[in-house]
């Protein structure tokens, strides 16, 4: 498929991952008063990083491998409850600040693999119709 490339498909498992993020993030932010609530948290940045290395290193061998991409497309996205030590009386370890300083980082963070993702694609664009 046009744009096909490990870089699209670390850009897009990256997004995946970043909303996941997002959604756990609102979550709990929503629930830091519920008692005995435990928060949420995304992984996914390991393993993304060792399905990318693996595709890039099988690609210097062999080329393009499909099923390379396909490893980084669905690389791990691990969503866990938090079940460290809560300082709060009503036994839910959610930290407001921490959250909300969570969110701005999602933000951002999505905002970037989007305008990244949006950029590939325009020079791509740009290339097929020969720089018009």
């Amino acid at each position: 498929m046009i744009g096909d490339s490990l870089a699209t498909a670390v850009m897009q498992r990256a997004m995946d991952g970043t909303w996941q993020r997002g959604k756990s993030v609102s979550a709990n932010i929503a629930n830091h008063e519920t008692p005995g609530y435990k928060a949420v948290k995304v992984s996914f940045e390991d393993a993304l990083k060792r399905a990318s290395e693996r595709a890039a290193l099988d690609m210097s061998v062999g080329g393009l491998d499909p099923q390379g991409l396909e490893t980084v497309k669905n690389s791990d996205i691990e969503v866990f409850q938090d079940n460290t030590f809560s300082e709060r009386a009503d036994a839910s370890n959610v930290n407001l600040e921490l959250e909300n300083i969570e969110m701005a980082k999602f933000q951002l963070q999505y905002s970037y693999l989007a305008r990244q993702i949006t950029d590939t694609f325009s020079r791509l664009r740009y290339a097929i119709r020969e720089g018009r």
